[in-house]
């Protein structure tokens, strides 16, 4: 079975993070440089080591569940991303990155050290809420 991918776009970082074999449980996998120079390079690395089908993408909605004023980036992007074969899955991340931000907060972890980890979280927080509305 192929494992998904699980993106959280931001103008300087993407969070990265990927399923098990089963697209049962997400993990953190890095968080990447989102300049397509850096990023690409290790996407088609990443696609290849570790199995990918499929690239669940955060896709920020309004409170009320429309697109948000991110929204026409995160389509540039996932239009980039199409362009290379991949099969993107716009998922919501309404909160994601805050409650990520809280969590670590309340742990300890300062708002300086948790650039990186903070966008690899929300990934996997994204990819998670994916596989669980979709395990059959």
């Amino acid at each position: 079975m192929s494992r998904f991918l699980g993106l959280d776009w931001g103008e300087k970082r993407i969070g990265v993070a990927v399923s098990d074999d089963r697209g049962v449980l997400a993990v953190g996998y890095g968080a990447w440089p989102s300049r397509d120079t850096d990023f690409f390079p290790l996407l088609e690395r990443a696609l290849r080591e570790e199995s990918i089908g499929g690239v669940v993408v955060g896709y920020p909605l309004t409170l009320r569940g429309e697109a948000g004023p991110k929204a026409q980036e995160v389509d540039r992007f996932i239009a980039k991303l199409e362009t290379r074969g991949l099969t993107v899955h716009r998922w919501d991340e309404r909160y994601s990155t805050r409650d990520v931000s809280r969590a670590l907060s309340e742990h300890g972890i300062s708002q300086r050290k948790q650039r990186g980890r903070l966008d690899m979280a929300a990934a996997v927080v994204i990819l998670q809420s994916y596989l669980d509305a979709h395990r059959s």
